[in-house]
């Protein structure tokens, strides 16, 4: 059995500043760089990504895997269409010069929106099925928070989504998705599938799926799936920030029959609704936040204070470089505090340059974009450097060889703050221990992310606080100058 594999993922966050270029995908931070046929093995086997578990399933089944492409950019605005063709393309031409394969897997986003097309990947799908004989099976990943699309539907035998966020099942999707590849490239017939859309957008922080509503929700699909009333239901939450048609959550479900798909997908967009009420979580101004951190100090117990900075978070786009919450921690003299982290490439220039022990005196953060505050200002002592490569040793990017660039430690009055060349998720500790700290003994961690951060830190943390300070991934989506969107925000038609 021959199958062949490829990857594009990109989250686009179309009310973001900028394009996303080749150079995101060839450079992705925390990711496997773009590679092409047998370096994809290489690249690719041993990390956290979804082709990662299904390479691993292929191997244990003795299937001959054909790499084409795999290419990952982190969030950020629009990807440069010609990119995406000549990715698309590429892929494409391995495709057919490949000769007669038993099947295709997919590792696709399900948010990337380009400079002209608002659906690439529905329409990548629709152009790789065009390729392959009707009998030969074509099976995606999707993230978790894809906006999906009739037309990746129709286009694929299976769309098989993350089932945690933070995404931790990587891997096991990626297996999961191998394994429903190999019994339909064996004969075994393909399901009936019907989707529909939930009808509201959630904010990402209302999405983690370890929130008792969420929570309840898969579980409910889950027991449908063991109970074999389903073949499978795929949840995905949508990804808000993206300003297409599809944009929001939705429900693909697959089972025997036409009827039963269709029966299940309206039972489950009820659920969904019933539980608008309760999707919701609510953010505090910084100075309240530390606070909260200051109360939750003088309580027994161990473990960091995490500060999420929520809104400005570069795996939705953010630019990671917003400066509210620094700010503050300095205003309100939060001794022992750390920001994980600023995209500052001078800065951190500036502090190799100088030297561990020298002081800064320049200002720091603000680096892309001043709209959402003013850089902070010096003096800043180098505490400590780093290459910027190290091996991930959290939940999420367990396995994937990082490389930012040249990091430090900046501090100014007892507060500490790394800058870094690359933006990266705030949910990898190894980037703390690389510059010699342990997060357990950090009183107050500021993070850069939305949820992803929970991965890493939410069982060890004292407190975590959700901080109400600016940045380009807004909570609050009714701020957001949505054109496409179809769909309301969650609440807005209920008094909440």
């Amino acid at each position: 059995m021959r199958i062949a594999i490829a990857g594009l993922q990109h989250e686009t966050n179309t009310f973001a500043e900028g394009i996303t270029g080749l150079g995101a995908f060839e450079v992705p931070g925390g990711w496997p760089p773009l590679c092409r046929g047998v370096d994809m093995r290489a690249e690719l086997s041993g990390t956290s990504v979804p082709m990662a578990g299904a390479l691993a399933e292929f191997d244990q089944r003795g299937i001959e895997v054909v790499p084409l492409l795999w290419a990952m950019a982190m969030p950020a605005g629009p990807v440069d269409h010609s990119v995406f063709e000549a990715l698309r393309d590429q892929i494409l031409a391995e495709l057919s010069a490949a000769g007669p394969v038993d099947g295709v897997l997919l590792e696709l986003h399900g948010a990337m929106v380009t400079t002209s097309e608002a659906d690439p990947e529905g329409a990548l799908m629709e152009a790789i099925r065009a390729l392959l004989p009707a009998r030969t099976p074509l099976v995606a990943t999707l993230d978790l928070h894809a906006n999906v699309s009739a037309r990746m539907v129709a286009a694929s035998d299976f769309l098989e989504i993350y089932r945690t966020y933070p995404h931790t099942d990587m891997p096991e999707t990626g297996a999961r998705a191998a394994r429903r590849l190999i019994d339909y490239a064996n004969g075994a017939p393909r399901p009936a599938k019907a989707m529909r859309e939930i009808p509201f957008l959630l904010p990402l922080i209302a999405q983690a799926t370890s929130s008792p509503t969420i929570s309840r929700l898969y579980e409910v699909a889950r027991a449908e799936e063991r109970t074999g009333q389903a073949d499978a239901i795929s949840l995905a939450m949508g990804f808000p920030h993206a300003d297409v048609s599809e944009a929001g959550p939705s429900i693909t479900v697959y089972a025997k029959s036409t009827d039963t798909a269709e029966r299940l997908a309206e039972i489950h967009v009820a659920l969904w609704t019933k539980a608008e009420p309760e999707l919701r979580d609510d953010l505090v101004p910084p100075e309240m936040a530390i606070a909260e951190a200051r109360a939750a100090l003088r309580k027994s117990g161990r473990g960091p204070v995490i500060l999420a900075d929520v809104q400005d978070n570069p795996g939705g786009g953010g630019t990671q470089d917003t400066t509210a919450l620094l700010h503050a921690l300095l205003a309100e003299g939060v001794d022992g505090a750390v920001m994980v982290h600023l995209c500052d490439p001078e800065a951190a220039a500036a502090a190799h340059a100088a030297g561990e022990g020298a002081v800064l005196d320049r200002a720091i953060g603000a680096a892309r974009s001043r709209k959402h505050g003013a850089p902070v200002a010096g003096p800043w002592t180098v505490a400590a450097l780093g290459s910027g490569s190290f091996t991930g040793m959290g939940p999420m990017y367990r396995g994937n060889q990082i490389t930012l660039g040249p990091v430090a430690l900046l501090t100014q009055r007892g507060v500490r703050c790394i800058v870094a060349p690359s933006r990266m998720q705030a949910s990898e500790p190894g980037l703390l221990a690389h510059l010699g700290l342990d997060p357990m003994t950090i009183p107050v961690l500021a993070l850069k992310s939305s949820v992803h951060f929970r991965a890493a830190y939410q069982d060890g943390a004292r407190a975590i606080v959700l901080v109400d300070a600016p940045g380009d991934v807004p909570m609050d989506l009714r701020t957001l100058p949505y054109l496409r969107a179809a769909r309301r925000v969650a609440g807005e038609a209920m008094d909440l």
